[in-house]
């Protein structure tokens, strides 16, 4: 159940006075294994839907997401950093005590929320980092834009003291991103990934390299290239992820439903959500089958992009 006055009490003013609120959804993907994993799909109060989560006309103000929060359907408040803001959140997710004593230090006296798996930790920092970063080895994530997080209200208290501003830490940012800012290139971090684990990255990375190395994919999941035909996109995205995903059906999912094609919701590709997820899933299904394998070199990628798909 929702808990309204968590976020009414406890999120720092810093954060309401920004108008970058949104809902969250959550949904259960479970893989070939049995495994479980939980996807937070962004859901703009303004539109009702969660494509183009991303673009400044959907945010809502604080008052008006709490406040439509319980009928919305959805599972809780996010907040979306934006490059105009001067916030930035830093990601902790099951991270060792070790490491966990050593940021709380450094920064017990700024807003910090549990996370919405109660195995993490949000920090919000006022600052400037080079680049938003996810470093899965480390466990230790840093974003400033682009970014929508899961807000909890529920507060972390060290020593019983409980921190209720957002406060400027730029000279630990600066520490703590060059401790754990990747420092190779994302073909040697991947590589890194596939001598570990004998798998492609984790889906944060795969989809940091499609956009970085193919501009059609990059536009397609931005939402700012349509052929006119929303089936076609649909289809053309899913190419480019089977690639990228090496025919992880699971992955492909996962991030098809954070692009601005996500039409959950919007009754535009079948009625209910289940039908919905049907359509995207035999879709996924078609992709892979007519993908024929044509994956994307990790270990030697091409200058130009790589694979050409269209």
């Amino acid at each position: 159940m929702i808990n309204s006055e968590k976020y009414i009490e406890n999120i720092p003013q810093d954060l309401k006075n920004h108008s970058q609120w949104l809902w969250f959804k959550r949904i259960v993907n479970v893989d070939k294994h049995g495994m479980e994993k939980v996807i937070k799909i962004p859901v703009s109060p303004i539109t009702l839907k969660s494509n183009f989560w991303n673009q400044k006309e959907n945010w809502a103000d604080f008052e008006t997401a709490v406040n439509n929060m319980k009928s919305s359907g959805c599972d809780g408040l996010s907040f979306v950093l934006s490059k105009d803001d001067p916030f930035v959140c830093i990601d902790l997710d099951n991270v060792d005590n070790k490491k966990l004593e050593i940021f709380i230090k450094d920064f017990n006296d700024t807003y910090i929320e549990i996370s919405q798996s109660g195995r993490g930790l949000h920090i919000f920092v006022k600052g400037k980092i080079e680049k938003n970063f996810n470093n899965q080895l480390e466990k230790v994530e840093m974003y400033q834009e682009n970014r929508c997080i899961a807000m909890t209200g529920n507060v972390y208290k060290f020593n019983d003291f409980v921190a209720n501003k957002v406060l400027l830490k730029q000279k630990e940012l600066d520490k703590y991103y060059k401790l754990f800012s990747p420092k190779k290139s994302v073909r040697e971090v991947i590589r890194k990934y596939q001598e570990a684990a004998e798998c492609v990255p984790d889906s944060d990375t795969v989809l940091e390299t499609m956009c970085r190395y193919n501009a059609r994919a990059r536009a397609l999941f931005e939402g700012s290239y349509t052929s006119g035909d929303a089936s076609k996109d649909d289809f053309s995205l899913l190419l480019f992820l089977n690639s990228f995903t090496h025919g992880n059906a699971e992955m492909v999912k996962e991030i098809f439903l954070k692009s601005a094609l996500n039409r959950m919701g919007d009754r535009s590709k079948r009625r209910t959500e289940k039908g919905y997820m049907k359509y995207l899933e035999d879709s996924i299904s078609k992709a892979i089958q007519g993908g024929n394998k044509r994956y994307w070199d990790y270990n030697y990628h091409r200058s130009k992009g790589g694979y050409s798909l269209e």
